[in-house]
């Protein structure tokens, strides 16, 4: 969990960087991080937890659109 929030910060510039929104990018972190705490099993440990977030981010973004 703690980890999980330490990626929030490293998540808001490529929310940005697809929404041009400061909203649209804390709402596209804020479903990123819940679908994440949902899928929280799927996670592997060992495996980069910033490149997971990012591909949940990618998706999530790409669901809205």
């Amino acid at each position: 969990m703690a980890q999980l929030m330490k990626a929030v910060l490293n998540l808001r510039a490529p929310a940005m960087f697809r929404t041009y929104d400061v909203h649209r990018a804390e709402d596209l972190v804020q479903e990123t991080i819940l679908r994440a705490w949902d899928e929280r099993s799927s996670f592997e440990r060992g495996t980069n937890l910033a490149a997971w977030l990012l591909a949940i981010l990618r998706d999530e973004f790409f669901s809205s659109c």
